[in-house]
Protein backbone atom coordinates (compact mmCIF):
# COMPACT_ATOMS: atom_id res chain seq x y z
CA UNK A 1 0.00 0.00 0.00
CA UNK A 2 2.74 2.48 0.92
CA UNK A 3 4.57 1.70 -2.35
CA UNK A 4 1.45 2.63 -4.33
CA UNK A 5 1.09 5.85 -2.35
CA UNK A 6 4.73 6.80 -2.99
CA UNK A 7 4.33 5.99 -6.68
CA UNK A 8 1.15 8.08 -6.88
CA UNK A 9 2.78 11.03 -5.10
CA UNK A 10 5.80 10.79 -7.41
CA UNK A 11 3.54 10.95 -10.46
CA UNK A 12 1.70 13.95 -9.02
CA UNK A 13 4.96 15.81 -8.41
CA UNK A 14 6.12 14.96 -11.93
CA UNK A 15 2.84 16.26 -13.40
CA UNK A 16 3.12 19.52 -11.46
CA UNK A 17 6.70 20.03 -12.66
CA UNK A 18 5.70 19.35 -16.28
CA UNK A 19 2.78 21.79 -16.05
CA UNK A 20 5.03 24.45 -14.50
CA UNK A 21 7.66 24.07 -17.24
CA UNK A 22 5.07 24.10 -20.03
CA UNK A 23 3.44 27.22 -18.57
CA UNK A 24 6.81 29.02 -18.50
CA UNK A 25 7.44 28.10 -22.14
CA UNK A 26 3.93 29.15 -23.16
CA UNK A 27 4.24 32.45 -21.25
CA UNK A 28 7.43 33.25 -23.15
CA UNK A 29 5.86 32.37 -26.51
CA UNK A 30 2.74 34.46 -25.86
CA UNK A 31 4.79 37.43 -24.65
CA UNK A 32 7.00 37.21 -27.74
CA UNK A 33 3.98 37.16 -30.04
CA UNK A 34 2.46 40.14 -28.23
CA UNK A 35 5.71 42.07 -28.54
CA UNK A 36 5.90 41.35 -32.30
CA UNK A 37 2.36 42.62 -32.75
CA UNK A 38 3.10 45.70 -30.61
CA UNK A 39 6.18 46.46 -32.74
CA UNK A 40 4.03 46.36 -35.87
CA UNK A 41 1.56 48.96 -34.53
CA UNK A 42 1.36 52.22 -36.44
CA UNK A 43 3.13 55.21 -34.94
CA UNK A 44 0.79 57.56 -33.10
CA UNK A 45 1.75 60.73 -31.23
CA UNK A 46 -1.79 60.89 -29.77
CA UNK A 47 -1.39 57.84 -27.52
CA UNK A 48 -0.83 58.96 -23.92
CA UNK A 49 -0.78 55.60 -22.12
CA UNK A 50 0.10 52.02 -22.92
CA UNK A 51 -1.19 49.46 -20.42
CA UNK A 52 0.66 46.16 -20.15
CA UNK A 53 -1.14 43.52 -18.08
CA UNK A 54 0.45 40.20 -17.16
CA UNK A 55 -0.25 37.32 -14.79
CA UNK A 56 3.21 37.59 -13.24
CA UNK A 57 6.06 40.06 -13.27
CA UNK A 58 7.68 40.59 -16.65
CA UNK A 59 11.39 40.17 -17.29
CA UNK A 60 13.75 43.07 -17.84
CA UNK A 61 14.46 42.07 -21.45
CA UNK A 62 10.74 42.19 -22.30
CA UNK A 63 10.29 45.53 -20.52
CA UNK A 64 13.33 46.99 -22.30
CA UNK A 65 11.98 45.97 -25.72
CA UNK A 66 8.60 47.48 -24.86
CA UNK A 67 10.30 50.69 -23.79
CA UNK A 68 12.33 50.78 -27.00
CA UNK A 69 9.20 50.50 -29.15
CA UNK A 70 7.42 53.08 -27.01
CA UNK A 71 10.25 55.57 -27.50
CA UNK A 72 10.20 55.06 -31.27
CA UNK A 73 6.46 55.00 -31.94
CA UNK A 74 4.61 56.46 -28.97
CA UNK A 75 6.85 59.25 -27.68
CA UNK A 76 4.22 60.88 -25.43
CA UNK A 77 2.90 57.63 -23.95
CA UNK A 78 3.63 56.26 -20.50
CA UNK A 79 3.98 52.53 -19.91
CA UNK A 80 1.69 51.30 -17.14
CA UNK A 81 2.45 47.76 -15.93
CA UNK A 82 -0.27 45.86 -14.08
CA UNK A 83 -0.46 42.33 -12.71
CA UNK A 84 -3.69 40.39 -13.17
CA UNK A 85 -3.76 36.75 -12.04
CA UNK A 86 -6.98 36.19 -14.00
CA UNK A 87 -4.91 36.16 -17.20
CA UNK A 88 -3.33 32.84 -16.10
CA UNK A 89 -0.28 33.62 -18.27
CA UNK A 90 0.86 35.62 -21.26
CA UNK A 91 0.33 39.33 -21.65
CA UNK A 92 -2.27 41.91 -22.71
CA UNK A 93 -1.13 45.21 -24.24
CA UNK A 94 -3.61 48.07 -24.60
CA UNK A 95 -2.54 50.85 -26.97
CA UNK A 96 -5.26 53.48 -27.25
CA UNK A 97 -8.32 51.57 -28.45
CA UNK A 98 -6.25 48.62 -29.71
CA UNK A 99 -6.28 45.49 -27.53
CA UNK A 100 -3.50 42.96 -28.07
CA UNK A 101 -4.69 39.99 -26.00
CA UNK A 102 -2.04 37.29 -25.85
CA UNK A 103 -3.18 35.93 -22.49
CA UNK A 104 -3.47 32.26 -21.64
CA UNK A 105 -7.03 32.76 -20.39
CA UNK A 106 -8.02 34.24 -23.78
CA UNK A 107 -6.34 31.38 -25.66
CA UNK A 108 -8.13 28.80 -23.51
CA UNK A 109 -11.47 30.59 -23.95
CA UNK A 110 -11.04 30.46 -27.76
CA UNK A 111 -9.84 26.86 -27.65
CA UNK A 112 -12.98 25.64 -25.87
CA UNK A 113 -15.46 27.68 -27.95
Amino acid sequence: MSTLLILFLGQCVFAVVVIFVLKKILDKELAGAALEKFESCKTSPDIKEIVVRSASSLGDEFKNRLESVRKRKFVQANLNFQQDSALKGGVVIIVGDLLLDFSLSNRLRHFWS
